[in-house]
């Protein structure tokens, strides 16, 4: 009987190793930079205005003056308060995505779109919105890349409804994201409850072997509630990397 049950005892952990084998962990990955970002009125007003300074030809020295505090403030590339990435070259000068699909989409009356584009334009002012009834646990975002694309080495989220204090509070901000790459699950992006862009570094994408285009894709997995509604927002998913510079 002791010979049975310990023959019993030894195939049970056999087995348990082997399942434990079989199963992946799956990675977490947490923001390796947070940046804060200045939507302000005030900032607004300060980078039109110099905008207007830079386009006349014959400023006062008094203009001249300003102008050099708000050079000095913001640099002469920046454009607008709601650029995700100001006029100056970037990675996306040779690189970017040619498409981006959502599983679903927040309708709007309005005329705002919550269409994944709104999370593809590089604007603070737009945003995704999923567009099911619930938290919209398990709807995703895929991002496409053609193969000569330069790659990605890094992935910024612009988290929630960022375009005032009151819409990011109302709605629904991610707190964790499955990413996956051409079908691979690479590991949870875990975001901060913060108005703020956040940069995983998760590896190198891009450049497959098989010539096969990248396709990113960033699932909810879980939220942070919203005040006011129960709609999950993501304003930009954008991208940094190499083979441009």
């Amino acid at each position: 009987m002791h010979c049975i049950m310990r023959s019993i005892l030894i195939l049970i952990s056999l087995f348990s190793l082997q399942f434990a084998h079989g199963q992946s962990v799956v990675k977490n990955y947490f923001p390796k930079e947070v940046r804060k970002i200045d939507l302000s009125a005030k900032t607004e007003q300060e980078i039109e205005r110099q905008n207007e300074l830079l386009l006349k030809s014959n400023l006062t020295p008094k203009e001249q003056a300003e102008l050099d505090i708000l050079l000095d403030k913001y640099g002469e590339v920046v454009e607008s308060v709601w650029d995700v990435i100001d006029g100056g070259c970037s990675w996306y000068c040779g690189g970017g995505n040619y498409l981006v699909k959502a599983s679903s989409s927040l309708h709007s009356d309005k005329g705002i779109s919550y269409q994944a584009q709104s999370a593809n334009d590089l604007s603070y002012k737009t945003a995704w919105v999923e567009g099911k009834s619930d938290a919209g646990i398990g709807e995703y975002l895929e991002y496409y890349f053609k193969n000569r694309s330069p790659r990605i080495t890094t992935i910024i989220i612009s988290n929630g409804y960022m375009k005032s204090e009151a819409a990011w509070k109302n709605n629904n901000r991610v707190k964790k994201l499955k990413l996956y790459a051409n079908g691979k699950t690479i590991g949870i992006l875990n975001l901060e409850d913060s108005r703020t862009d956040q940069a995983f570094e998760v590896g190198t994408f891009g450049h497959n072997s098989d010539g096969s285009d990248l396709i990113l894709k960033f699932e909810i997995l879980e939220v942070y509630r919203g005040e006011k509604y129960n709609d999950t927002a993501i304003t930009e998913i954008y991208f940094d990397g190499i083979d441009v510079h």
